[in-house]
């Protein structure tokens, strides 16, 4: 989901050297195992990235099919997770969380172009449309788009305002920020009184380090207009490919990490 984090109130301040290491000292990555419960304080923050929105309840989060995108059955194959611990000790409270995820494939058959991993260096070259409809996210029969976007919040990314997807009887969802079968989504939240101490930043990168040592080209997000933290994806090497409804998608190739 929509995939974004960021401090409240716009861009992370840098950490110092020192307050980064630190910062590093306390990021563990998510056994496979994570119960799907670790996920719901942080996928509630994504959802409800918005003060001026109505706030969608936990009750609702569980029930929707768009937010167990998201998180369940965690553990699948591409599903990688760091969190951010409170203190060094991994067994302190879990602050932060960032994680990327595959659409399922049998999802996406028929959705993106073979090779569309290995081409996404020249995808990046080009912008809007042209980007989002052909390398990335393909029409379907009907000329939608494949897959709409949502926001990500501060310090939060993932759906956001989405639509409620639960009782859809249609294509499967396969994320707000999908771009190709090879690419994964990012989500990542900081609890908002852990936010603007660089957190965030810290989280996105470390899982996108990880997602390039396991192999994928990149990661993607959307963030929808007006959050604050699109300006945490742009300092962190995210660009945007085109647009869905009123977000931007975004990628992050990992080929230069």
């Amino acid at each position: 989901m929509n995939a974004g984090p960021n401090d409240a109130h716009g861009s992370e301040p840098k950490p110092a050297e020192t307050g980064a290491a630190t910062l590093r000292g306390r990021i563990r990555p998510l056994p496979a195992e994570t119960d799907e419960e670790t996920f719901l304080p942080f996928l509630d923050l994504c959802f409800n990235w918005s003060m001026d929105r109505p706030r969608i309840e936990i009750a609702e989060i569980r029930q929707r099919t768009d937010a167990a995108f998201y998180y369940r059955g965690w553990g699948r194959h591409g599903d990688i997770a760091v969190a951010a611990h409170a203190e060094a000790d991994p067994g302190s409270p879990i602050i932060g969380l960032a994680w990327v995820r595959l659409a399922d494939i049998t999802d996406v058959v028929g959705k993106a172009d073979d090779g569309v991993g290995g081409d996404f260096a020249a995808a990046l070259g080009k912008t809007g449309a042209e980007v989002v409809r052909s390398e990335t996210v393909p029409a379907d029969a009907s000329g939608d788009v494949a897959a709409d976007s949502a926001a990500n919040s501060d310090d939060a990314a993932a759906a956001d305002s989405a639509p409620d997807l639960s009782d859809a009887d249609e294509t499967p969802f396969t994320g707000y920020g999908w771009v190709a079968a090879d690419i994964p989504e990012l989500s990542v939240a900081v609890l908002p009184e852990h936010q603007g101490q660089g957190i965030g930043g810290v989280l996105v990168d470390t899982v996108c380090t990880l997602a390039r040592m396991s192999g994928f080209p990149a990661v993607s997000l959307s963030v929808e207009d007006g959050n604050g933290a699109a300006k945490l994806y742009a300092d962190h090497g995210f660009v945007s490919v085109g647009r869905s409804g009123d977000s931007d998608v975004l990628v992050r190739s990992l080929a230069r990490d």
